[in-house]
C-alpha cells in the first residue's frame, strides 16, 4: 500500500518525465547522425496517409507541382538535412614549395566542409526514406558562419520528397538538384539520376613576395602588371582535386557522368599556424556540386509519323 504521506504522481509530471526521455533519445540520435524523434513521427504519418489525404508541404513552384502530376509523382512534404559542425585546429603542416613560397592543404579546414555535408545529406536522406519517398527532388543548398558558434559552420539542404505512383518506398532515396522538369527531361530520355556528388579543397598559399622582387636592388615590382603564379596554382590545385573526387564520387554510384555542377571559390588573404610558425597568405576554398547520372534503359526514340496531305 501507498503511504499516506506520499502523494500519487501528478499527470504533469508524467508528461514532463515523458518530454525529457524524449528529448534525450532525439539527442542521441542526432549524435549519431539520425534526426530528432519528433521530426521521424511527422514524416512516418506522411507516409502513412492515404493519397489525398492529407496536406503536404514542398518548395515546388505551381508549374513543378501541376507537372509532378502529369508524370505520376506524388509530392510527400518538404524534407531537409541540416548540420553544425566546429572546426577543429589547424596546425602549420607546411606542403610542397614551389621555388620561394609553400602550397599545401588545409586538410582539418577541408574535412570539416566535406563531414558537415555528408551529415546533413544523410538526414536529408532519412527524412525522405521516412516519408516513403524513392526520390527528392530540387535540393537547394545553403551554408553560413554565425557570431553564436565562432569557429563552426552551417549546412542546409532542402528539397521536395517525391514517389512515383505505384512504387514502393525506397530504402535509399536518390537525392538530386534536379528541377522537376529536368528530372522529366532525363527520364524521357532514359537516363535517371544516381545522387548528389560534390566536395570541397581548401588550399593555403604562401605569400610570394619573393616573386615580386626585381630589378635593381631587388626592389619591389608590386607597381607592374604582372601575374602572380603561385596564387594561380593554388585556386587550379583547389580545383583538380575538387574534381577528381567529384569524379570518384560518381565512379561509385556507377554513373556515366555528371549534370547540373555548380562551381563555387574564395580566396581570401589570413594568417596560418601558431605564433611561432604562421605565414600570411591566400586561403583558397574551392567546392562543387552536381548530379550524377547513368543510363536506366534504352533510349526510347518516338518513331516519325507519317502525314499525308490531303489539300492536293
Amino acid at each position: 500500500m501507498r503511504p499516506r504521506d506520499e502523494e500519487p504522481p501528478r499527470e504533469a509530471d508524467t508528461i514532463d518525465a515523458a518530454a525529457e526521455a524524449e528529448l534525450e533519445q532525439s539527442l542521441r540520435q542526432v549524435e549519431a547522425g539520425g534526426i530528432p524523434l519528433s521530426a521521424e513521427r511527422r514524416l512516418r504519418e506522411l507516409a502513412g496517409a492515404s493519397p489525398g489525404g492529407g496536406s503536404f508541404t514542398s518548395d515546388l513552384s505551381v508549374s513543378g507541382w501541376a507537372l509532378c502530376h502529369r508524370l505520376g509523382l506524388r509530392p510527400l512534404s518538404q524534407v531537409m538535412g541540416s548540420s553544425i559542425y566546429q572546426v577543429g585546429y589547424q596546425g602549420a603542416n607546411w606542403g610542397m614549395t614551389m621555388g620561394s613560397g609553400v602550397l599545401t592543404e588545409l586538410d582539418t579546414i577541408s574535412e570539416a566542409w566535406n563531414e558537415v555535408r555528408r551529415r546533413a545529406l544523410n538526414r536529408l536522406e532519412l527524412e525522405a526514406k521516412h516519408a516513403g519517398a524513392d526520390a527528392v527532388v530540387g535540393v537547394e543548398v545553403r551554408t553560413g558562419a554565425h557570431d553564436w558558434a565562432a569557429g563552426a559552420i552551417e549546412y542546409v539542404v532542402v528539397g521536395t520528397a517525391v514517389r512515383r505512383e505505384g512504387a514502393q518506398p525506397s530504402e535509399q532515396p536518390v537525392m538530386t538538384e534536379l528541377s522537376v522538369a529536368d528530372y522529366a527531361n532525363l527520364a524521357r530520355a532514359g537516363i535517371e539520376p544516381a545522387g548528389i556528388v560534390a566536395w570541397t579543397s581548401v588550399f593555403f598559399v604562401a605569400s610570394p613576395e619573393a616573386e615580386m622582387m626585381g630589378g635593381l636592388g631587388g626592389r619591389m615590382l608590386f607597381n607592374e602588371n604582372r601575374e602572380i603564379p603561385s596564387y594561380t596554382q593554388g585556386i587550379y590545385a583547389a580545383r583538380e582535386q575538387t574534381m577528381q573526387r567529384l569524379n570518384w564520387q560518381a565512379q561509385q554510384l556507377g554513373a556515366s557522368g555528371i549534370v547540373g555542377v555548380r562551381i563555387g571559390h574564395t580566396a581570401q588573404r589570413q594568417e596560418v599556424g601558431s605564433a611561432n610558425r604562421s605565414r600570411g597568405g591566400l586561403v583558397v576554398t574551392f567546392d562543387a556540386i552536381g548530379t550524377a547520372v547513368r543510363e536506366a534503359t534504352e533510349i526510347q526514340q518516338n518513331p516519325p509519323k507519317t502525314t499525308v496531305d490531303l489539300s492536293i
